[in-house]
This record gives C-alpha cells, sequence and structure tokens, in this order.
C-alpha cells in the first residue's frame, strides 16, 4: 500500500509538472523573440557550432578560465524570485537565463538555446562550510526530472564557495580548486527544494541560513524589465534589470548566418587525449596535489585550433532538420506516454475512489444499523425515555436561557464600566483643559505684570535722566552767573596789587595761574574758580 501511495504521489507531481510546462514562463509579454534572436544576438560574441545531439549551440569567445555562473558575475538575492545569477556580460541576458550549459572535450563550455526564462539554471548542494551550484545540462528537464537525484551534474561543473561569500559581488575569488570538488560532493547534500511557481524555476539555499552563517543581513533586490538587450544591471537601491522576452514556439526554421561544421573525428581524437590527460592528472594529483594545469592547456590549445577553422551555415541544416524531426517524434511520443500515463492514473484513481465509495457506504450502513439497534433497545429498556427527553430539553432550555441572562447581564456592566471609564475619562479632560487654561491664564498674568515691571523701570529711567539733565543746566546756568563776579573779582585784585611800585612781577605772574583756575570753574571745579588767586603783600 505504501508503495502504490508513493507512486501516486510521484504521478501526481509529474501532471502538475506537465501541466505547468505547458505555460509560457513569466516574462515580458510585450516583448517575443525567437531563437533567431539568440543566433543574431550572440552570433558577435562567439560562434555557432552545428552539434548532433543539440542542434545549434554556441560557444562564447571568452578567456580560457571562463566558467558558466561562476566568471564575471555574482548572486543576489530577489524578491520574486529567489537567488539570481547577475552576469557582467553584455551578452549574459540570454545563455544564463535561458537553454542549458554543457562542457566539451573539443570546444569547452557550449550553450544550447532553450524557451522558458529562469533567474539561473543551476542546482544547488550544501554540507560542512560549502555552498556549491552547478549549471544544469540538456539532460535535465522540468517535466521529467521530479528530483535532482536523477541529474547529477559532472565534478567538474560544480563551483563551491565558504558559506559567508556566497553573497559577494566577488564570489568567483573565493571558489576552491576544482580538484578538490570530487572530495567536496562526497560531503555535501543536493538542496532539493526548487520550485516551479508562476511558470519560473527557482531554488537555491534559504536565506535565512544565509544570513546565520554569513552573519550579514541579505537584501533583497526587486526586478525591473529592461527595455533591450545587455548585463543585468544591479544598482545601488537593490534593483536589478532584466531583459527577458518571451521565447515563440513556432514551426520556423532558424539558423544562424555562419556555423561551424561539427568535426567528430577531431573531438573523439581530443576526448581520448583529454581522458588519458585527466588519468595522468589525477595520478599526479594524488602524488602532489598540482591544479589542472595540464587540462587547461589542452583546452587552450583545442581553443587555438577552433579559432583557426571556418564554418559553412548551410553545410549541415539538412541533417538537423532530420535531427529536429526526430526530436519532435520523441516529444510527441513522451506526450502520448504521458497522456497514456494520465489515464491511466486517472482510471485507477476513480477505482480507488469507487471502491472508497464503497467501503463509506458499508460503513454508513453499519453505523445506521447500529443506531438502529441501540434505538430500538433503549425503547425498549426505557419506557420513559421521551419524557426524560423532554426533562432533558427544558433543563437545556432553562439553562441556556440562564446562560443568556447572564450573558446580557456580563454585557450590561461591560456597558456601565465603559460609559463610566468615559465618563471618567471625559471628566479628566475636562479637568486637565482647566487646569491648562489656569495655567496659560498665570502664564499671561506674569507675563503682563513683567511688561508693567519693564515699562515702570523704563519710566524711572527717563525720569533719573530728566532730573539729572535739569541739574546739568541748573549748573550750567549758575556757573553762567557766578563768571561775571569772578572777573569783576579779578579785576578788584589787580588794583589793589599796584599800590606801593613793588612785586609787580610776581603779581604778573599769578594772573595766569588765576586765569587758569577761572577755566578750570569752567568746567566744574568752582572752588578753584574762587580760590585760585591770593592777594600780593
Amino acid at each position: 500500500m505504501k508503495r502504490f501511495a508513493t507512486i501516486s504521489t510521484t504521478v501526481v507531481l509529474l501532471l502538475l509538472l506537465v501541466g505547468g510546462a505547458q505555460h509560457k514562463a513569466t516574462a515580458q509579454l510585450s516583448v517575443q523573440v525567437s531563437y533567431q534572436t539568440f543566433y543574431d544576438e550572440l552570433e558577435p560574441y562567439g560562434y555557432w557550432v552545428d552539434y548532433p545531439e543539440y542542434g545549434y549551440v554556441w560557444r562564447p569567445d571568452v578567456g580560457p578560465g571562463f566558467r558558466p555562473y561562476n566568471t564575471n558575475g555574482h548572486w543576489v538575492f530577489t524578491d520574486d524570485y529567489g537567488w539570481m545569477w547577475v552576469s557582467n556580460y553584455s551578452w549574459g541576458w540570454a545563455p544564463f537565463h535561458y537553454g542549458r550549459w554543457f562542457y566539451d572535450d573539443y570546444y569547452g563550455w557550449l550553450w544550447m538555446p532553450g524557451y522558458e526564462w529562469s533567474p539561473a539554471w543551476v542546482c544547488w548542494r550544501s554540507g560542512g562550510s560549502y555552498y556549491g551550484w552547478a549549471p544544469l545540462g540538456p539532460q535535465f528537464s522540468i517535466s521529467v526530472n521530479l528530483s535532482f537525484g536523477r541529474y547529477n551534474p559532472p565534478a567538474n561543473y560544480w563551483c563551491f564557495v565558504d558559506r559567508q561569500y556566497i553573497a559577494s559581488p566577488r564570489v568567483y575569488d573565493y571558489c576552491v580548486g576544482v580538484q578538490r570538488n570530487t572530495t567536496i560532493i562526497n560531503n555535501t547534500t543536493i538542496i532539493n527544494n526548487y520550485r516551479h511557481e508562476r511558470n519560473v524555476y527557482m531554488t537555491g539555499p534559504g536565506r535565512r541560513d544565509v544570513e546565520r552563517y554569513s552573519r550579514l543581513p541579505i537584501r533583497s533586490a526587486s526586478v525591473r524589465d529592461a527595455s533591450r538587450p545587455g548585463g543585468a544591471g544591479f544598482r545601488n537601491n537593490n534593483e536589478v534589470a532584466v531583459y527577458r522576452p518571451r521565447v515563440n514556439r513556432d514551426n520556423d526554421r532558424y539558423a544562424p548566418d555562419r556555423v561551424q561544421r561539427f568535426n567528430r573525428d577531431q573531438r573523439s581524437a581530443i576526448a581520448d587525449n583529454s581522458r588519458n590527460g585527466n588519468r595522468r592528472f589525477n595520478n599526479d594529483n594524488d602524488r602532489n596535489g598540482n591544479n589542472i594545469r595540464g587540462f587547461e592547456e589542452r583546452r587552450q590549445q583545442q581553443e587555438r585550433m577552433m579559432r583557426g577553422r571556418s564554418a559553412d551555415a548551410n553545410n549541415n541544416r539538412g541533417g538537423f532538420e532530420d535531427r529536429r524531426q526526430q526530436q519532435e517524434r520523441m516529444m510527441r511520443d513522451r506526450n502520448a506516454d504521458a497522456n497514456n500515463n494520465r489515464r491511466q492514473f486517472d482510471e485507477r484513481r476513480q477505482q480507488q475512489e469507487r471502491v472508497m465509495q464503497q467501503r463509506n457506504a458499508e460503513a454508513d450502513n453499519r453505523r445506521q444499523f447500529e443506531a438502529r439497534r441501540q434505538q430500538q433497545e433503549r425503547m425498549m429498556q426505557q419506557p420513559n425515555a421521551e419524557a426524560d427527553n423532554r426533562r432533558q430539553f427544558e433543563a437545556r432550555r432553562q439553562q441556556q436561557e440562564r446562560m443568556m441572562q447572564q450573558r446580557n447581564a456580563e454585557a450590561d456592566n461591560r456597558r456601565q464600566f465603559e460609559a463610566g471609564r468615559q465618563q471618567q475619562e471625559r471628566v479628566m479632560q475636562q479637568r486637565n483643559a482647566d487646569a491648562d487654561n489656569r495655567r496659560q491664564f498665570e502664564a499671561r498674568r506674569q507675563q503682563q505684570e513683567r511688561m508693567m515691571q519693564q515699562r515702570n523701570a523704563e519710566a524711572d529711567n527717563r525720569r533719573q535722566f530728566e532730573e539729572r539733565r535739569q541739574q546739568q543746566e541748573r549748573v550750567m546756568r549758575e556757573r553762567q552767573q557766578q563768571q561775571p563776579q569772578i572777573e569783576r573779582r579779578q579785576e578788584s585784585g589787580g588794583r589793589s596789587g599796584g599800590f606801593g611800585g613793588f612785586r609787580s612781577q610776581p603779581q604778573q605772574q599769578q594772573q595766569p595761574q588765576a586765569q587758569q583756575g577761572s577755566d578750570r570753574g569752567d568746567r566744574g571745579d568752582r572752588g578753584q574758580g574762587r580760590g585760585g588767586w591770593r592777594r600780593n603783600g
């Protein structure tokens, strides 16, 4: 039974995911593009290869150390989509949010276009002190892979960092060496929390877990639609501008203008050399822990060889069309299988419902029979059951009345209490208002008293000033009145000093002194004015 329940749950999830996959991903509905847009927009930044398994795939013209969702970008936590990869490449709007990435021993990292938009087509691992993520390959499909346990990216796909650096703008600087990936993978587990909400694929570690390990708050950014292609613009106000048009699903035949022809023999030779080199590389790592320089040199050599090649855009278009038709047939077969599975599931579900309904009906019949039997027994054993019921009913009615009366009384008490409380509040408000009025009146009265005191002081100052002025005027008038008397005294003193015909010289010397005394008397020294001369002899 448990096995059947597990299978049923799995089929239900499959049907839900298949139904959700039929809708377009949430995108800019006003902007619609096709695969031709991918071919034209990405052609200046790399070249297209006609790959046997996946059709036209794109290889970016970047440095040898390039890794998708690793180089020249960082993670940002958004309000609506969780963790989003923000790329600094001008072409990052397409390869990191549509389609899938995979690694080829001859070409390196290649991107296959896709129809649905996502903040990042990656899967995550967690364990120990590490977070890790890896690009999802073409083998992963939302409608088929119900859990990441059915899709395991190779070890060299993964990038691991210490948990505290997952939100760093330079997260690439903290990635551990690829040679340690296998050890870390064995000590971590898949974060199997992916969601397909609003037709958008989302996954990643929890925000609170990241805040706990990084000891820093994770600011959530809002997503804004950009009007033209370009790198995701991350602004200081925590806003991410993303160009995410809706990709049309039509039957038109699109193709890049220039395509490199796939060389299976050369790729096989390179793959054999790469496998041998990887074995030597692993042995060297076991001995001395060297990094992947040998593998990187071979990959750089492959890139130089590919740059010297030229492609013909129309050589293998017919073969690609055959493969595309074959893939369409496979998809139709898969859809037919899915429809058959749905029908079988519906039949089993309906059968289970019928069985459950029958069981419920039998259980209801048993309960009803038992109820009737017990009722008959009670009727036989208790002739006065109806009277007891009436008494019980009356008792319950009276009890309900008492409860209603009690509730009404409590409601009246609450209303009275509330009315008394409101009255007290009004009285307190009135008292407070009266106290405020008294305080304001007292403040105005004190202010008026201070103004009156200030006015009185100013009047006293004016009176004192007027008195001093009048006194000074009286003093000046007295001086003016005394001036003729002083002059007469000086003249009489001069005449008396001339008798006897002697000591005339000293008298002449004293005249300036008398004059000086008179001058000082004019300045207010009246005592010196009157006593500033003396008689000679």
